[in-house]
């Protein structure tokens, strides 16, 4: 007899739901707990059976050992949109690629790097370290004296390292933060705004003035309107900066 199904086919994003609620399913009818752990090897076979090749899911999960891959459950991927605004103004700038080199020479390469910019290794743990500006005296003089531009890893709280072996090759992610937010910037040039707003309501109120108590608003706004565009804009100077920075390392490996 012929099989009448019809045929189905699924977009990535409602595959991704439909493994997940599979998996659900799967567990309950077997009497396991829903989200109990499953064996890479057993998704790379999953994979291949709806077409996906093993490399891709070996690459997939290296991404997902060093926090590339968004937490959501069912797979939700973001918009475009919604994406580039989160990444504008957070404080965080990470940057990853894969690279032929074997895990300990990456490490050794970043290694290097990152003491000739003044930092000092804090913590190592498995594939994973984390990186804190140096403040000793010594560093303090190399920062200040450095007319040549060589430390370009200023302004910096801590660079996180990732590296984890992906098929033949090796995913390297860095993750720098900045010392500053975005947030920061903008509430500053508000209290500025908001300041000069006071102190223009004060000085009319106390000359008797009206015509200066009725500009103190639109003066503080204006103030604080042109504070945000100066400072915003060096702030998103130096997380480009820190961005193409860090770009250039990995591209060096």
């Amino acid at each position: 007899m012929a099989d009448t199904r019809r045929r189905v086919t699924l977009t990535r994003d409602e595959v991704a739901r439909v493994l997940h609620r599979a998996s659900e399913i799967e567990a309950a009818a077997d009497g396991q707990v829903p989200g109990d752990r499953y064996d890479a090897e057993a998704i790379e076979q999953a994979a291949v059976e709806v077409g996906l090749s093993p490399a891709a899911v070996r690459q997939a999960v290296a991404e997902l050992r060093v926090g590339a891959l968004p937490a959501d459950a069912e797979g939700a991927v973001p918009s475009k949109r919604v994406t580039r605004s989160r990444v504008a103004t957070s404080r965080i700038v990470s940057q990853q690629r894969l690279v032929e080199r074997r895990p300990e020479a990456v490490h050794a390469a970043v290694d290097r790097f990152l003491r000739s910019q003044m930092l000092e290794l804090r913590r190592h743990s498995g594939d994973r370290s984390l990186w804190r500006p140096r403040r000793d005296l010594v560093a303090s003089l190399r920062r200040g004296l450095d007319f040549a531009g060589v430390i370009k890893l200023d302004g910096i709280r801590t660079v996180s390292l990732l590296v984890t072996p992906a098929d033949e090759r090796t995913l390297v992610r860095l993750e720098a933060e900045l010392t500053s937010s975005h947030g920061n910037v903008v509430a500053g040039a508000a209290g500025t705004g908001a300041g000069v707003a006071l102190l223009m309501g004060l000085a009319g109120a106390l000359a008797a003035e009206p015509g200066l108590v009725m500009a103190a608003v639109p003066a503080g706004t204006v103030v604080g309107a042109g504070g945000l565009k100066v400072a915003g804009g060096r702030w998103r100077k130096r997380r480009d900066d820190v961005d193409e920075v860090l770009g250039a390392l990995l591209d060096r490996l």
